[in-house]
């Protein structure tokens, strides 16, 4: 590699390319930053300047982690959601934009919520992004944040801790629902909803995330159907659940919904793509 930061970006942007990385450009960015600590306006006023041997041996380490498809995020240890900075790592499933929509409507529902103190659950949090989301955006709520991986409620707290909602996000460790003792006003989440047949068709990189966050069993509907099982009991009067699914489960989603809730007000939300994303259901 050359030694100046503006010819190792082009040189590492060419070899990722070369090996199939999309948004080779922004990857080779991010990965130097990464490497040399600096924030975008640092990285973009030092593009002539000189770089130690050690620091290029530091990016090509990065660079082939990358090669071998390691998630980006895994790489950095950081994912953008929300608009908020979150820890991750191998432990969790990388945080998508795609499930910012999920947080928009819990949002919309908790802010339209008659009740001062909202009391809200995050079933499956992973890393916390959903879960902190909310809380940071709401400061009158309560949010239970569950997950039966103890390493996944670890990345969590350090999430909730670099936000500043330790005092109102809570973590529990268990199944689903299962560890909710009292009645919530909004329960969300984004279980895994993925068919088990279709688990080796993914991405690399997505299957070097956990594959207990991906797999829905068969139909990828087996999480989504014991959390439904689960959710009358807790759910206050006038509450409401939002889940997101592929939008393929559309049909089959809601007719479990309608077992479970009868009579309940059961819409869905699409994404910018005009595809259902999230199911809604009001009781």
């Amino acid at each position: 590699m050359s030694d100046k930061i503006r010819q190792v970006a082009s040189e590492v942007e060419a070899t990722l390319e070369r090996n199939g990385i999309s948004d080779s450009r922004l990857e080779a960015e991010v990965l130097l930053r990464h490497a040399l600590k600096y924030d975008r306006a640092q990285f973009y006023a030092s593009l002539n300047e000189h770089i130690s041997a050690e620091q290029i041996q530091h990016i090509q380490d990065l660079v082939d982690r990358r090669i071998d498809r390691e998630p980006l995020a895994y790489i950095t240890g950081q994912r953008e959601f929300y608009g908020l900075d979150f820890f991750v790592s191998p432990n969790v499933l990388i945080p998508r934009q795609e499930t910012e929509l999920l947080v928009d409507a819990a949002l919309a529902f908790a802010r339209e919520h008659p009740v001062g103190v909202i009391a809200i659950a995050d079933i499956g949090t992973g890393s916390g992004a959903i879960a902190i989301a909310i809380g940071v955006n709401l400061p009158d709520s309560r949010v239970y944040a569950t997950d039966c991986s103890a390493d996944a409620l670890e990345v969590a707290n350090c999430n909730r801790q670099r936000h500043g909602v330790a005092d109102r996000v809570s973590l529990h460790r268990g199944d689903l629902l299962a560890p909710i003792v009292q009645r919530i006003d909004l329960i969300v989440s984004n279980p895994p909803y993925i068919a088990n047949h279709l688990l080796p068709g993914l991405p690399p990189e997505v299957l070097r995330e956990p594959q207990l966050a991906l797999d829905g069993g068969n139909h990828g509907l087996e999480v989504i159907r014991r959390l439904l099982e689960q959710a009358p009991p807790k759910l206050n009067e006038g509450g409401r659940l939002i889940l997101e699914i592929s939008p393929e489960q559309l049909e089959q989603v809601c007719a479990m919904a309608q077992e479970q809730f009868p009579g309940s007000d059961i819409k869905y939300i699409s994404d910018l793509l005009g595809l259902a994303r999230c199911v809604t259901i009001s009781t």
